[in-house]
Formats: structure tokens, sequence, C-alpha cells
């Protein structure tokens, strides 16, 4: 019932934000829209199920902190 509730609410928002996007040129904006609004969608989803995802934390994690780290050691730390 959750998941069906969270999915109305975001097909709702897309309507509502699909409505505002009007004019000439807007369809990039109106698929940025729909791509953000979709990942939104699915973190919420995965969060409900308690499935793990792939989020912008994921490339911190993977990259970023171990490199962090290499350089620290490099410095002496």
């Amino acid at each position: 019932m959750k998941i069906a509730i969270t999915l109305i609410l975001y097909a709702i928002a897309y309507l509502w934000g699909w409505t505002k996007l009007r004019g000439k040129g807007r369809r990039l904006q109106r698929l940025w829209f729909g791509c953000i609004l979709g990942y939104c969608a699915y973190i919420n989803l995965c969060g409900i199920t308690r499935t793990p995802h792939v989020s912008l934390s994921l490339l911190y994690t993977a990259f970023f902190q171990p490199v962090g780290r290499a350089i620290i050691y490099w410095l002496g730390g």
C-alpha cells in the first residue's frame, strides 16, 4: 500500500510539473524533470523495500575516500 501511494504521489507531481513547463523549447527541461523525478522515485522505493541502490554516495565511497586516504598517507599523516 505504501508503494502504491508513493507512486501515485510521484505521478501527480510529474503531471503538475509537466503542466508548469509549457512553451517553446521546454522539451529538454521536461526530459530532465522526468529523469530527476524518476531517480527520486527509485531512491524512495529502494528505501521502502530496503534494497541496495546506486547513488552519488557510492561514487564518494568507491573513489574519493580511498584517494583521500592515499594522499593523507603520502603526506605523512
